[in-house]
């Protein structure tokens, strides 16, 4: 099957006299037609009547007659050459003869400088019948490769014959080299113009015999380290003369001379040069070390250390403001600073004060420092692993330049076991008698204390069936028309633990103000033991602020703490910084149903191992722990919630206000629940 290529001038004028022949007598136009088949008209220029000589007798004017005009009209259209134009069929086989002639002068498309005039030769010696200009035959090249008219494998079928085709050649050509004729020889059997190039080589000897003087005369007895670099060279037939004449005729002449591994490598450094001199390209003057080059600091440095200044100062401003320096100047930047940060993050209510905008603004440092000084030492391990693949050995000596740090000085047996024995040895006493402890249980006297009575699991099972609940009207009171499922439409059957701390509907309205209720009384309890707040509230009219600090500690309420990385459990219900003992304590409220509460607490713990992490390595903190305070919708104490509160040095009666509130909150969800009976 034969493709066929179809070639046009298309929009191309023709000359004056093919337009007249076209146009035919008294025609105003002539038309002739592109590829797309489109009529292209052009103005003719008049034809003027022609006069033929005078004849003897008579005088008679001539023109152009019908018959003449038809006649030019049957003329074939002429190039400018004055050849009849036509168009090319280009077949698959012309089309195969171009690819391999390609590949043939080209080397297999390594060397495409000056490839048209031999890929034009070629093809006119095998097609001389065709009359075909240079351009058209690259062009026609270019159409295949772009159009794909001819299959890939069939390309590589191609380009292997020709592969062997070269491989063959060559291994001819050394069969005639050794045989006796010379390279010389065989150049100027191939080519013309051998005089020229033997004159050129031999002016090349004489440079490169010049500077290999010059150059050994210049760095011998000089130190290898301080001699210049050597650039790159590109490969060309400049170059390979010239290395065929250094290794044959010059080195082996200084070879003979020298007589140490030192003298050798002088030789090779002292070739290099003369090689490079020799074709012109230009050598640096001096050694360039790793100090003369200025190092380039990326981008990313440039932007975090940008953010950074402009962090710090604007907490300087913020801080000049919060301190009472209220003049008209650090009033208007802290009012825009404040109103650029109005927001903490997009989980957070908006900032109201200075201090909630102080404290967004250092978390935000905190990030952006830990961040430079992360993509610092990824870049720093980059460089050091790329050095260590160039080279082990300028690797290593980098090592030992890098300063030391100085050892700590280790104490001794003796010293270790005296300040650890004061520490045992001697018995610690508290007092009593303190004033806080007495201050504390003056304001719990009018506290009455609570009866006790023990509840066995029967009395809260029928408790349990005494709410008319769904499941309790399908399988106590055996109405099996009625359903089991939640009336608020969640899929779970309807008890009384679904109605206390199971139901969607309920869960982000009812069960997080019981939650809140619970983490309000520790936050005010810790508030007023770091003397953050002056006197107490009843629990239910307490609001807590998101931030509240002094000297010593800062205390967080639902507060998301900004990270480097992204961590999706980043906000905890309540947050303490101790400043001086550099301990940051995490704390989370769960009210779950009563047999939940051993997996609740793990669950805790396990949530906020990576914040953790995090909080440890942004605030430079040396310890960071979570609390969980976990108790059951129905008031049930675990024994790990008593440890807790000890942990956080509050007083132990404080479950009892969190119990108190915890089952008011669940007696009215389930009061609200019930309710609604008639839906």
């Amino acid at each position: 099957m034969e493709m066929n290529f179809e070639y046009s001038l298309g929009k191309r004028s023709l000359p004056e006299g093919d337009r007249q022949g076209i146009s035919g007598a008294g025609a105003g136009y002539d038309s002739m037609r592109d590829v797309g088949g489109r009529v292209l008209r052009r103005r003719a220029p008049v034809v003027q009547e022609a006069t033929a000589p005078q004849q003897s007798g008579s005088q008679t004017t001539t023109s152009a007659t019908a018959a003449e005009s038809a006649a030019q009209e049957s003329q074939p259209v002429l190039t400018q050459a004055g050849l009849p134009r036509r168009r090319i069929k280009w077949t698959v086989s012309m089309n195969e003869s171009i690819m391999r002639i390609f590949y043939k002068v080209t080397n297999l498309g390594r060397e495409t400088i000056g490839y048209r005039p031999r890929l034009h030769t070629a093809f006119c010696s095998e097609y001389p019948e065709i009359k075909v200009s240079q351009q058209r035959v690259a062009d026609q090249y270019r159409v295949i490769i772009k159009n794909n008219l001819i299959p890939q494998p069939r390309l590589n079928a191609i380009k292997q014959e020709v592969q062997l085709d070269l491989m063959q050649q060559e291994g001819s050509n050394n069969e005639i080299r050794d045989n006796g004729q010379s390279e010389q020889e065989q150049i100027e059997s191939e080519q013309p113009g051998v005089d020229d190039s033997n004159d050129q080589d031999t002016e090349i000897f004489g440079i490169l015999i010049t500077e290999m003087g010059r150059a050994y005369a210049e760095f011998d007895g000089t130190n290898p380290l301080e001699r210049p670099p050597l650039p790159k060279l590109k490969s060309s037939r400049k170059l390979a003369v010239v290395l065929c004449q250094l290794n044959k005729q010059i080195l082996p002449e200084y070879l003979a001379h020298s007589n140490c591994i030192e003298q050798l490598h002088t030789l090779i450094y002292c070739a290099a040069v003369a090689t490079v001199r020799t074709l012109g390209v230009k050598m640096p003057t001096q050694k360039i070390t790793e100090n003369s080059v200025k190092p380039i600091t990326p981008k990313w440095e440039k932007r975090l250390e940008r953010r950074t200044a402009e962090i710090r100062r604007d907490i300087g401003r913020l801080t000049q403001f919060t301190r009472g320096i209220t003049t008209r100047k650090v009033r208007k930047q802290a009012m825009e600073i404040m109103q650029r940060l109005h927001h903490h993050s997009h989980q957070d209510a908006t900032n109201i004060n200075e201090w909630q905008c102080l404290d967004t603004l250092k978390q935000k440092l905190s990030v952006y420092t830990q961040r430079l000084k992360r993509y610092k030492a990824s870049s720093h391990r980059k460089h050091d692993n790329a050095l260590f693949q160039r080279s082990e050995k300028a690797f290593y000596r980098k090592l030992s330049s890098e300063p030391q740090e100085k050892s700590k000085t280790v104490p001794t047996k003796d010293q270790v076991e005296e300040f650890w024995g004061k520490q045992f040895g001697s018995t610690a006493y508290y007092n009593k008698c303190a004033g806080w402890i007495t201050d504390e249980e003056a304001k719990s006297h009018y506290c009455n204390p609570m009866q006790y009575r023990a509840y066995t699991k029967q009395e809260i099972v029928d408790i349990d069936q005494v709410i008319p609940t769904n499941n309790y009207k399908r399988f106590i009171l055996k109405n099996l028309q009625q359903s089991d499922k939640c009336r608020y439409g969640c899929q779970d059957s309807e008890t009384i633990q679904h109605v206390t701390g199971g139901c969607q509907a309920f869960a982000p309205t009812d069960y997080k103000e019981r939650h809140d209720i619970a983490a309000k009384i520790i936050h005010q309890e810790l508030a007023y033991k770091f003397k953050l707040i002056e006197c107490k509230l009843q629990y239910y009219k307490y609001t807590p602020q998101c931030v509240l600090e002094n000297d010593k500690y800062k205390l967080y309420w639902d507060r998301t703490v900004l990270t480097d990385q992204y961590i999706k459990q980043n906000r905890p219900d309540i947050i303490i910084v101790d400043k001086d003992a550099q301990k940051v304590t995490l704390i989370d409220v769960a009210i779950p149903n009563s047999n939940n509460l051993t997996y609740k607490h793990n669950e805790k713990v396990a949530k906020y191992r990576e914040l953790e992490f995090q909080i440890k390595r942004q605030w430079k903190m040396k310890y960071v722990e979570t609390i969980p305070i976990i108790m059951s919708s129905t008031g049930v104490i675990p024994r790990r919630l008593l440890e807790n509160i000890k942990a956080l040095e509050l007083s132990e009666n404080i479950y009892k206000i969190i119990q108190k509130g915890v089952l008011l909150a669940t007696a009215r969800i389930v009061r609200k629940f019930m309710g609604n009976a008639s839906t």
